[in-house]
């Protein structure tokens, strides 16, 4: 295909669409606005409808207050990391990271609402599945695969815990967030011209090293999602936001299962 031809990729963007960014300068009866939960997508721009769909159908609790921030074009940790960004300087108490290939019931709001009232579990996960697969993405240990439902284990309904949780449906408190940026490599990302200085708070992991055996440069690359579980247990995150009890707890992130989560494929349209 000639150069000139070819389909120039776009510029990485971001842009804040906060429910009340409107009115934030026209306070009603001067009464202070809730910034309760912040979506945040990170998305390289292609979506399927049954994705939009499953969004737009989704039932509003009453009284609710949100907004929803998509980062564009970015690798997913950096995307991930401008969301965090937008729930700090923006005051937002919870954060809901939802990617574009997974699919949420229309009561997803009503389950995070439940645990955003109760507010006993700053980190809780929908349930869904690798695609091509059965496999539900929840863990237990590093190295030991899935955890499968069974009569010992869980079934659909259980809200369970476990040490990995993936980002896809994700449910955060902001003291997470707050902790883990006090720690944070400050870095700069580019966005409509602009440089944005933002704190590394998900990170792509890649460990580098010699093979003894054969003498080969070796590199093992790996998800932000379950890195940045491992990161909140060994700097004892928890404790350190204010959630002591579940800091000592073995597993102490939940999943919830009512929340079942279809994971589409974007180009079949199937979803697992």
């Amino acid at each position: 295909m000639p150069q000139a031809a070819r389909r120039r990729r776009a510029a990485p963007t971001y842009q804040s669409t906060a429910t009340h960014s409107a009115i934030l300068k026209q306070p009603v009866n001067d009464e202070p606005i809730n910034r309760r939960i912040l979506w945040g997508t990170p998305t390289l721009g292609v979506i399927r409808m049954e994705w939009a769909n499953a969004v737009q159908g989704l039932i509003m609790p009453c009284n609710w207050s949100n907004g929803r921030v998509v980062p564009y074009n970015y690798m997913v940790a950096d995307a991930q990391n401008l969301i965090a960004h937008e729930v700090l300087t923006g005051k937002w108490e919870w954060c809901w990271l939802l990617e574009d290939d997974n699919i949420v019931p229309a009561n997803t709001l009503l389950l995070l609402e439940e645990h955003m009232r109760t507010g006993t579990v700053p980190i809780v996960s929908g349930l869904y599945h690798l695609k091509n697969s059965r496999e539900p993405l929840l863990y237990r240990g590093s190295g030991t695969g899935a955890y499968w439902p069974g009569p010992k284990t869980w079934k659909p309904g259980d809200q369970v815990w476990v040490d990995g949780v993936p980002t896809g449906c994700l449910l955060v408190h902001r003291s997470i967030f707050e902790v883990m940026a006090k720690d944070a490599e400050v870095y700069e990302l580019r966005n409509q011209g602009q440089t944005v200085q933002i704190k590394r708070i998900f990170t792509t992991p890649r460990d580098y090293w010699i093979d003894p055996a054969t003498g080969s440069y070796q590199m093992r690359v790996g998800t932000s999602d379950l890195y940045w579980c491992r990161q909140i247990i060994r700097d004892k995150v928890l404790a350190r936001a204010g959630w002591p009890r579940l800091a000592k707890q073995t597993y102490p992130f939940l999943v919830d299962t009512r929340l079942a989560v279809g994971h589409i494929d974007r180009t079949t349209g199937q979803v697992w």
